[in-house]
């Protein structure tokens, strides 16, 4: 199957996305560069993959009066510091005031239509994955992809790796990437969606899916762009970031380039990853035992990084969108330890609170679930069928097709 699907794509210019009569087809590989053919975990969708190169610059950014850690024992002080009762670190730091950052980046993107759909694709959801996660996050395995089951639902899906992510180009970690850049480069690609500039697709609906950063990332784009998103679907989110900090400290964050995998070598200091323990991935994602073993170790072998940057900016994301008035959906492991301490119903359901505080013109479809069992990373969990059941439902009932 997918040898004739990437002879059909060199050989001309129109690649049908299935087996069966379909008006959507990857008419060409335009915005890709190194463009491939590859299918979905679970072979319900067709995808075009390659590097993006897209223009966007801000404003916002934030110049940090600071170079990066020297050592692991720097960096270490640094997350205490950060972390600590009554901390100023970030305002003593930011202290350098706005800052422009712009530019032409390569961002690895993944543009995926359902196979065996009769009639036209109208719909696309754009999927931003959170911190130390890359795009294969929505696409993990059969029952663990969410990008198979939008594809049986007829919903084209564009994932990707955020900047300073995975395949995609890693600019300076502490000027440049950072959450106003990021929030950017989403409203970048929604209108290339929007206007056909990817594969030479154009699609009438866009909804911003995102997971952890992803979702404050989501949110932020609805704060700036309202218009942007027909709809929003963030997991792994909460209007409290504090729990996240003890999160993070727990993972033991090492300077990236000093992992002994050694797959970060060259990175600057800036960058920072998991430490290499499987204990250290259990603690801050997973809830013991609802997730596959295997599932757990493939992910724990291909976790990313996170950069100081976008840490010390989080708060430019997490603030009220009163201009967006399409729905929201927002939902949670039960047992999130990064943004509930573990239970997302003390003191209260912290999804339902997530809508009302930060989207108090949101439309009345809007909906939120919590799925049981189930740590912060909820896609490799064996709640992840539900969780992908109800966004899909969520969704319909929104007549958001």
């Amino acid at each position: 199957m997918l040898v004739s699907l990437y002879l059909a794509f060199l050989g001309s210019t129109t690649f049908v996305a299935g087996s069966s009569a379909t008006t959507r087809t990857f008419n060409s590989n335009a915005g890709f560069t190194n463009a491939s053919l590859v299918s979905s975990a679970d072979k319900k969708a067709a995808c075009v993959t390659g590097t993006i190169y897209i223009n966007v610059s801000t404003a916002t950014n934030t110049r940090f009066l600071y170079a990066g850690p020297a050592n692991n024992m720097a960096a270490t002080e640094l997350f205490v510091e950060y972390t600590q009762a009554n901390s100023s670190i970030v305002a003593e730091l930011g202290a350098g005031g706005n800052a422009t950052v712009g530019g032409r980046w390569a961002v690895f993107g993944k543009l995926c239509l359902p196979i065996g759909i009769a009639e036209g694709v109208k719909t696309v959801q754009l999927l931003t994955h959170g911190g130390t996660l890359d795009y294969t996050y929505w696409d993990i395995a059969p029952n663990y992809s969410y990008v198979d089951v939008a594809a049986e639902a007829g919903y084209a899906t564009f994932s990707y790796d955020r900047l300073g992510t995975g395949l995609s180009e890693h600019p300076d970690p502490i000027q440049v990437l950072q959450m106003p850049l990021q929030v950017e480069i989403i409203h970048g690609f929604v209108q290339m969606l929007r206007a056909g500039d990817l594969a030479g697709l154009t699609f009438e609906k866009v909804v911003g899916v995102g997971h952890s950063v992803g979702a404050g990332l989501s949110q932020g784009v609805t704060t700036q762009y309202p218009s942007d998103f027909d709809a929003v679907i963030l997991t792994g989110h909460s209007t409290d970031f504090t729990d996240a900090l003890v999160g993070s400290v727990s993972t033991g964050m090492q300077i990236a380039n000093t992992d002994p995998s050694g797959r970060f070598k060259g990175l600057a200091n800036g960058y920072f990853s998991l430490a290499p323990v499987e204990q250290a991935h259990q603690y801050a994602f997973y809830r013991y035992p609802y997730y596959d073993q295997q599932i757990f170790k493939s992910q724990y072998a291909i976790s990313q990084t996170n950069a100081f940057g976008e840490l010390w900016t989080l708060a430019a994301v997490y603030v009220p969108a009163p201009l967006f008035t399409g729905p929201v959906d927002v939902v949670n492991g039960e047992n999130d330890y990064f943004y509930c301490r573990g239970d997302c119903m003390y003191p209260t359901n912290q999804a339902a609170l997530a809508i009302s505080a930060f989207y108090p013109t949101a439309s009345n479809g809007s909906q939120t679930y919590l799925v049981p069992n189930t740590g912060h990373s909820i896609n490799p969990h064996f709640g992840a069928p539900k969780a992908f059941r109800h966004m899909i439902s969520f969704l319909q009932a929104n007549k958001i097709y």
